[in-house]
């Protein structure tokens, strides 16, 4: 059996870059996440504390990339194509068949040009350090569910947020660490303000 020192792969660390929620939002969508659980049989749940707008998935990255990484993240953050903005959470949506759905997600309204253009900032910083971009086109959301195990076809919940908006100012990004199999599973590594 290798030791974790003798096993270059299992020092890797897996990272992704995401816009963070204020602690209210997230206690928002995890109160009525908590309400539906009963009637939405989902496999997965999305812990509150989870809870963030993807930017740039990394993947698994050898721990002597870091330093160059956080350089990277912390230049696109203060670039002339990022500045602080506004979101708000709009309607819940799903991803798959949508009698048989992979994901339930909450999707999102305000300044989305905004927010593509941090994306594109993000992406363009770390491909320079071997990061791909994902091919299909950035669609921002926030995944609450996945694997839907229900018999009956799936029925979306109701639930506008556009009824009392749930909305918040963006003003910064964060570069987190997942720690698969525990909850929550994603630990903050820095953040850089816009």
């Amino acid at each position: 059996m290798n030791s974790p020192s003798s096993n270059p792969a299992a020092n890797r660390q897996r990272l992704f870059v995401a816009v963070p929620l204020p602690e209210a939002i997230k206690k928002a969508i995890g109160t009525w996440s908590n309400e539906i659980r009963d009637t939405q049989p989902f496999r997965k749940w999305t812990h509150e504390a989870d809870l963030h707008i993807t930017l740039q998935f990394l993947g698994d990255t050898e721990p002597s990339q870091l330093p160059e990484l956080i350089d990277a993240l912390a230049s696109a953050a203060r670039s002339g194509e990022t500045q602080p903005f506004r979101l708000t959470l709009q309607d819940v949506g799903v991803f798959g068949m949508p009698k048989q759905p992979r994901v339930l997600w909450i999707g999102l309204h305000g300044e989305l040009d905004l927010l593509s253009r941090l994306h594109q900032a993000t992406v363009s910083a770390t491909a320079p350090l071997g990061f791909s971009i994902e091919a299909r086109p950035y669609s921002p959301h926030l995944t609450i569910a996945r694997s839907y195990t229900g018999s009956e076809p799936f029925v979306a919940p109701q639930h506008s947020f556009s009824d009392k908006p749930l909305e918040w100012d963006v003003n910064a990004i964060v570069l987190y660490r997942t720690h698969m199999h525990e909850r929550p599973m994603y630990e903050e590594v820095a953040r850089f303000p816009l």
